[in-house]
């Protein structure tokens, strides 16, 4: 019987999101002050924590598949609208800008991007824009 997409799965996709974040973030081999990150891909990580369900078996798993892809673009979609993404965590506090990077057959792209020290300000808030 395939994995089914539970409300609590699906709402730790912003969970995930962030950890995924702070992993890019913290990473001083890789430090940038843009992140791209596709719906897909966090769909994909989400079904391998959970599941560990590998994006080669989509095939056989295709329902969970298209339900967590589906909730990912969901949620990124309500990310690029409100174009500021901002948590505490144990690690930090972080404020970074969103914006829509493409979309490519469903597959929604995004930009995350950290602003210097002092200019947080200028990231956008949902309001401006």
């Amino acid at each position: 019987m395939e994995p089914r997409a539970t409300p609590s799965v699906l709402g730790s996709i912003s969970e995930v999101l962030r950890n995924r974040l702070e992993e890019s973030l913290n990473d001083s081999r890789k430090r940038k002050n843009t992140i791209m990150l596709s719906s897909n891909s966090l769909a994909n990580r989400i079904i391998i924590e959970r599941w560990g369900i590998r994006p080669s078996q989509r095939k056989q798993y295709s329902n969970l598949f298209s339900d967590v892809r589906r909730h990912c673009r969901k949620y990124f979609r309500h990310l690029a609208a409100g174009r500021r993404l901002c948590w505490s965590s144990s690690s930090g506090s972080y404020t970074m800008g969103v914006f829509k990077f493409d979309e490519v057959r469903g597959n929604l792209i995004l930009q995350f991007v950290i602003p210097q020290k002092g200019e947080e300000w200028i990231v956008p808030t949902a309001q401006e824009g």
